[in-house]
């Protein structure tokens, strides 16, 4: 099947994050929230799922990661009809969040981990995600 011909599955989530440590936090977080998680820990380890299975509802994105940055990982996917549609929200340590805007995250939420924000982040995005 092609990957623009899939749907987007409801409540999966895509969480990439070099850090182990808060992405296994974050995936037993949002399992326990009853979404189905996969996660990556690295750009390109993202869109190597993203072409080969479900896509998700919504991707919540580290920014600065080894490899391939969350930056050039969302520049590829807004290049990608396929994946441009996917709510992505940027998940960063990083204090200049200036250049963030241009690539049109549905959310950024600054680090030290802020869960409430990123559940209210991920309601925002409506019943797909939710």
């Amino acid at each position: 099947m092609q990957p623009d011909a899939r749907r987007r599955a409801p409540r999966r989530l895509l969480v990439v994050e070099d850090d182990f440590v808060l992405r296994a936090h974050l995936s037993e977080l949002l399992s326990q929230e009853g979404f189905e998680v996969s996660c990556a820990a690295d750009g390109a380890e993202a869109l190597a799922r993203l072409e080969r299975e479900p896509l998700p509802a919504a991707i919540v994105l580290d920014v600065v990661l080894p490899r391939m940055s969350g930056l050039s990982f969302r520049q590829e996917q807004l290049r990608s009809p396929a994946f441009r549609d996917i709510p992505t929200i940027a998940f960063t340590a990083l204090r200049n969040v200036a250049e963030l805007g241009e690539l049109g995250f549905h959310a950024v939420i600054s680090k030290p981990a802020n869960f409430d924000r990123l559940f209210q982040a991920l309601a925002s995005i409506g019943p797909a995600a939710m």
